[in-house]
């Protein structure tokens, strides 16, 4: 892996696609992530609100994420390899261990619910799963591979690929494809923490964290650099949810 800086101008591509299924590659990985569960939990029944989530329908729902999403990112990866070059810049470590300070001081110290009541707002939350709970040690352990691969390497490689590959691109110019980082205006720098807003129930931490890998993103002229930090982050964090059972953090 090099550490230099990355350049982002978009490459001959190695496999010619059709557009539809150019913009499919850049997308469909993410999609297919945070569609899936519900399509799963169509064939399991309901638990009540605030019960621990069947062990079943969790592994069924991980199960089919990590199938499909690392499937497409594989079956895509030349097409991404022709529009960003695999350079990772050393800022990706402080970014991604910062970020992940950040999230904890902000979502899980009370910060952000304390910046929302000034404005009338209830903090938001996620189901909290806490594999420790009425699962048996070979579950807890299946469970616990699968969540720390969907957080640390699923997720970061669908979300930032989808954000910084194609939706940053395409709110600069719906012909995207020629778009360099380098060219982006405001406000397509501004979408990611959009996204962040309205995909985390943690809004601030989302909106400050997202706004870090786009500085990153700028800084470096590299989509792989914000993954390696997305993944840092994820990892550390969901290690401090272990360490401190924040369950509603991951």
């Amino acid at each position: 892996m090099s550490l230099t800086q990355s350049q982002s101008q978009p490459q001959a591509s190695i496999k010619q696609l059709p557009p539809w299924l150019e913009t499919a590659a850049f997308v469909a990985p993410l999609i297919v992530h945070m569609v899936l569960p519900i399509i799963v939990g169509c064939f399991f029944a309901e638990t009540e609100p605030d019960a621990q989530p069947a062990y079943e329908k969790l592994i069924a729902t991980m199960g089919f994420q990590l199938f499909w999403g690392i499937g497409l990112l594989l079956y895509f990866r030349p097409t991404y390899l022709s529009h960003f070059r695999f350079k990772v810049s050393w800022l990706a470590l402080p970014v991604g261990v910062l970020g992940c300070i950040a999230w904890v001081a902000i979502a899980g110290l009370d910060i952000e619910q304390n910046l929302l009541s000034l404005v009338g707002l209830e903090p938001l939350s996620r189901p909290a799963v806490n594999p420790f709970e009425g699962y048996s040690s070979s579950q807890q352990v299946v469970f616990l591979i699968m969540r720390f691969a969907i957080l640390a390497v699923l997720v970061p490689l669908a979300e930032e690929i989808f954000l910084r590959g194609w939706l940053v691109r395409w709110i600069h110019d719906v012909d995207w494809n020629p778009v360099r980082i380098s060219e982006l205006g405001s406000k397509a720098l501004l979408a990611p923490c959009v996204y962040g807003a309205i995909t985390h129930p943690e809004i601030i931490a989302a909106i400050v964290w997202f706004g870090a890998v786009t500085w990153l993103m700028v800084k470096t002229k590299s989509i792989w650099s914000c993954v390696v930090a997305h993944m840092i982050t994820n990892l550390l964090l969901g290690l401090y949810v272990l360490q401190t059972g924040s369950w509603e953090l991951w």
